[in-house]
């Protein structure tokens, strides 16, 4: 109606998916029915791009985008329904990744990129912790590999962002910074005693991962072999 016809104005358009979206979202809660969660996470994705008028505005995309994917992991979280937080993961870095690889401006867009890529990669981390302590549940293959790919993913593009921005010297500082940030979150693990062990494991795993791969990234030669 909005798109082909131009029956009414985009704010309405827009305030009427907004409605939908929380319509089907409620009735998934109503109805303890997960596939409805999911009609309305597909809705919620979809109305940006429905009503763009090819701005440009990537910033208001992707904060929408950061509202949405709060709501929804929280009713992921709630209802213990697993495959919409595997569902809003996909969407969102396969969106992020489709803007960064054929919009991406590394001089214009550095700051955005990063700032979003660093809330994407909060947002989901923080979901996994969250969901594994408060379901007291041993930590699963999809588990592994949710935050193992979240991990690398947001690593990924902030190394290539640096490197397009021809900021070389701050890859190991980078790199180093993510295994502070695991090491954070391992030890809030480890002093509050929550959580499965080998969920503790998998994020030493990443902490000791990511500090070897910073020798390499930030020294060459000899410096490589003796660290």
């Amino acid at each position: 109606a909005y798109s082909f016809y131009g029956l009414f104005p985009q704010l309405l358009a827009f305030l009427m998916m907004v409605c939908f979206t929380l319509f089907t979202v409620l009735s998934a809660i109503k109805y303890n029915k997960q596939i409805i969660a999911h009609l309305g996470l597909v809705g919620a994705y979809l109305v940006p791009f429905l009503l763009s008028d090819g701005s440009g505005q990537i910033g208001i995309l992707f904060s929408y985008m950061v509202i949405i994917n709060v709501g929804i992991l929280i009713v992921s979280v709630l209802r213990d329904w697993k495959p919409l937080l595997y569902s809003s993961f996909a969407f969102s870095w396969l969106i992020y990744a489709s803007w960064f690889f054929n919009k991406y401006n590394s001089i214009t867009d550095f700051n955005l990129a990063i700032l979003f890529s660093t809330l994407f990669f909060i947002i989901f981390y923080a979901s996994s912790i969250v969901y594994k302590i408060r379901m007291k549940e041993k930590l699963s293959p999809g588990d592994t590999i949710i935050m193992i790919s979240n991990a690398f993913i947001f690593y990924a593009f902030g190394f290539g962002m640096l490197t397009q921005k021809s900021s070389q010297e701050l890859l190991g500082l980078f790199t180093l910074a993510n295994g502070v940030v695991h090491f954070v979150v391992a030890y809030f693990i480890y002093k509050s005693k929550s959580g499965d062990k080998s969920l503790l494991y998998l994020i030493i795993g990443l902490v000791l991962t990511f500090i070897t791969i910073s020798i390499p990234v930030q020294h060459n030669g000899n410096w490589v072999t003796l660290l």
